[in-house]
């Protein structure tokens, strides 16, 4: 991402205030959400403009008009910002990560996530009539949803190249909400329920 695209699309939700100053519509607060923060391709100059008009925002309170070359200070914004743990460059400038609470939340574990989803799908299952078997297949199809995302995540990691290899917790979370939608009428026998799973 270009400093000017950025600029672009950071100017749309910005209305001019009295003199030189924007903001929100009336008095609200917007925050900016800036995902991959630390993807954009450097430039000729060894440099990521992107990164420069941000932290140009946050060392001044503003940027320039490119068009008429006049200073457009910015009320009202902040930043919240995250970056792919799995590419791009692993630092930030320090100049402007200085103005940032910075956390990190790793992946959660194959137990934690085995305890999250067994913990819905049993209270599913196991509240309303289904048989036995039903139920008891419900576990190994939990285990073999983790172990294959997990096997998936690892072969095909996300790239600069390959942006759209991306398998989170949201791919696992549709497959199980699927899951949660099963009817004890409909599904008779562990069979169904497996290839419910597979589709």
């Amino acid at each position: 991402t270009s400093s000017t695209l950025l600029q672009t699309m950071m100017e749309i939700p910005l209305e001019k205030k009295a003199g030189k100053l924007y903001a929100p519509p009336g008095k609200l607060q917007m925050i900016y959400f800036i995902d991959d923060l630390n993807m954009p391709a450097l430039d000729q100059y060894n440099t990521q403009s992107a990164i420069e008009l941000i932290k140009q925002k946050q060392d001044y309170s503003h940027w320039y008009d490119r068009a008429k070359i006049q200073v457009k200070d910015i009320g009202n914004t902040q930043y919240l910002c995250c970056m792919n743990p799995t590419a791009g460059s692993f630092t930030v400038n320090q100049r402007l990560q200085r103005h940032f609470w910075t956390s990190s939340v790793p992946f959660p574990e194959q137990s934690a996530l085995l305890v999250i989803y067994s913990t819905f799908v049993k209270g599913h299952f196991e509240h309303l009539p289904f048989r036995i078997s039903v139920q008891e297949t419900a576990m190994g199809v939990i285990k073999a949803a983790l172990s294959l995302h997990n096997q998936v995540s690892q072969a095909f990691r996300k790239t600069a190249k390959n942006m759209h290899y991306e398998f989170n917790i949201r791919h696992l979370s549709g497959v199980f909400a699927g899951l949660l939608q099963a009817k004890p009428s409909e599904f008779t026998d562990a069979e169904k329920f497996v290839l419910l799973c597979v589709h």
